[in-house]
């Protein structure tokens, strides 16, 4: 393929960027001005396919359907005309893969970053080349979560879509073709296929050669942040936009909400909590750990990359809670009979408020879906650790609370270490980090300023939310606000536009973020003793006799 068409030049009476994130369980289209404050947002929810608890499929006509729903949604909700967006940027999950013709028909369904079908996949590539080269050359674990292994299921079990597979590509790139008709990716997106290099910014001939995957089957790559193609005359029609309107490729969702909440240079750090909770610190050059307990990655900021870690379940535990544990018939125990729209989280966090800090030893491990970083165990599971018959559930709650926390920072600890290796950052307040010194969060539990005050206290980091829950989308129109040049370079443009919330800051209290070291030893130490003694496994065997 030739160099991308930019589509057509914009005037200066351009005033707004459209950002789309299409995430897992949603897609979401947000109008931002060229200061960073939203002007609207339209939303459109889907649901993947679950063929069994860790077999995950997923029909990409949702993401496509929700991208035309939501942009024609927020304009007339914000009487916004098309004429006036300047540019749209593209965000999106990242590794989920989807084989599609040369039209880009899909083939197949797609195959969800969350699937765990792969695991025969992995032990091939393990066997065949082994973790260190693959870490060492993608900054990746061998994992079901990525890319590659997908590829290399549909390969091996779907020789008739394998064989017809024009291109592999990811939703971002899908939804790129879908706005432009151009195959093409970025950075980011390749980052997390497996097949990437991230040293040499490229794909990756020989482990591509190795597991016979043609490299004219991957989209061809350019940097974070490069406009893929103007608008096509069919799209601007499906959603009411201006033909040629510019597609920036702004690439994955983590690397964007670190550029929204401006976490672009060492000594920041970011934790976005929903479904899971995600962490990213910035390097100055590839940094790899020689345990493989975190990840690298390729920024979206140019010459930059991230260490990267992530826990399946977070939030999701806690709304595992508020269902099962706390859902409408239980709800009527703790609030007046005939109440009507109870909030339920705000329900629990008043619980936990109720709880002393360290929940009286209560502890869980929130693998409800296995774990990634930094134990990188599909069998791990759940666990509520040391009860005692003087808990309530006013403990459980804030142990979940804290549970979240404690996992999250084993893998804050582990950055810290190696960014503290490649740069010197002022020291801070005795007693407190020295180095990822402050934590900008976002995501869902951002909202609770509880949460946010154990995450303070167990990080002993200060703690700064950012004043959109949607730094993701944030984050994709500051890359393109640079892309269609709005600004010179991504420092003036966060300068510009990304927008924390300081007034709900949180300090660690010292005398908390000791106990909480004392009871992160303890988590860690069940965890280990569980895996060494082959618990999970004898576990994941027993468990797949119910399915």
């Amino acid at each position: 393929m030739g160099e991308l068409n930019p589509g057509t030049k914009t005037g200066d009476q351009k005033s707004c960027l459209l950002a789309l994130d299409v995430g897992t369980t949603g897609a979401r289209a947000v109008l931002f001005d060229l200061s960073g404050a939203m002007i609207g947002s339209a939303y459109q929810e889907y649901k993947s396919t679950f063929l069994a608890p860790t077999v995950i499929d997923h029909d990409p006509a949702t993401w496509l359907r929700a991208v035309d729903a939501c942009i024609p949604a927020v304009l007339a909700q914000t009487r916004t005309s098309g004429s006036d967006v300047l540019a749209i940027a593209v965000t999106s999950q990242r590794a989920t893969i989807v084989p599609v013709d040369a039209a880009g028909n899909w083939l197949a369904p797609a195959i969800s970053w969350q699937d765990k079908r792969t695991m025969e996949e992995c032990r091939a590539i393990e066997r065949t080349v082994g973790e260190t080269h693959v870490y060492e050359a993608t900054g990746l674990r061998i994992d079901p979560y990525f890319s590659l292994p997908k590829m290399l299921w549909f390969q091996r079990n779907r020789g008739d879509v394998y064989g017809s597979t024009y291109r592999f590509l990811t939703v971002h790139d899908l939804v790129i073709h879908h706005l432009t008709g151009v195959f093409a990716t970025e950075f980011t997106q390749a980052s997390r296929t497996m097949l990437f290099d991230i040293h040499k910014r490229q794909w990756h001939e020989s482990l591509a050669g190795t597991f016979d995957v043609d490299l004219r089957a991957l989209p061809v790559v350019y940097p974070t942040g490069s406009i893929a193609g103007g608008l096509s005359p069919e799209a601007a029609s499906r959603v009411g936009l201006s033909s040629g309107v510019p597609v920036v490729m702004a690439g994955g969702d983590q690397q964007c909400a670190a550029v929204g909440l401006g976490v672009i240079r060492p000594g920041l750090a970011k934790v976005t909590t929903g479904t899971g909770s995600f962490i990213v610190a910035p390097v100055e050059r590839p940094v790899l750990d020689r345990d493989r307990r975190v990840l690298c990655s390729v920024a979206a900021v140019p010459d930059q990359w991230i260490l990267e870690a992530g826990v399946f379940t977070t939030g999701a535990v806690y709304r595992w809670l508020r269902d099962e544990l706390f859902g409408s018939n239980a709800a009527q125990g703790v609030v007046q009979s005939g109440s009507s729209g109870v909030d339920l989280y705000a329900m629990l966090d008043k619980m936990a408020e109720a709880s002393p800090p360290g929940s009286a030893g209560a502890l869980w491990l929130p693998h409800f879906a296995g774990s990634a970083a930094p134990y990188w165990n599909p069998n791990a599971r759940g666990l509520i650790f040391n009860l005692a018959l003087g808990h309530s559930r006013e403990h459980l709650v804030r142990a979940a609370l804290e549970g979240i926390a404690l996992e999250v920072n084993k893998n804050l600890s582990i950055m810290e270490e190696l960014v503290s290796s490649t740069v010197q950052v002022p020291a801070q307040e005795a007693g407190l980090s020295q180095v990822l010194h402050e934590v900008r969060v976002t995501g869902g539990a951002s909202r609770s300023k509880l949460f946010n005050q154990i995450q303070a206290d167990v990080y002993g980091r200060t703690i700064v939310p950012g004043e959109l829950e949607e730094a993701t989308a944030l984050g994709a129109a500051v890359l393109a606000a640079k892309a269609v040049g709005v600004f010179a370079d991504i420092d003036q443009a966060c300068t510009a536009m990304s927008r924390l919330n300081n007034l709900r800051s949180a300090e660690p209290d010292l005398g908390r973020h000791a106990l909480y070291e004392d009871l992160g030893q303890l988590h860690h130490a069940v965890y280990k003793a569980l895996d060494d003694a082959g618990v999970y496994d004898l576990a994941a065997k027993l468990s797949n006799k119910f399915y």
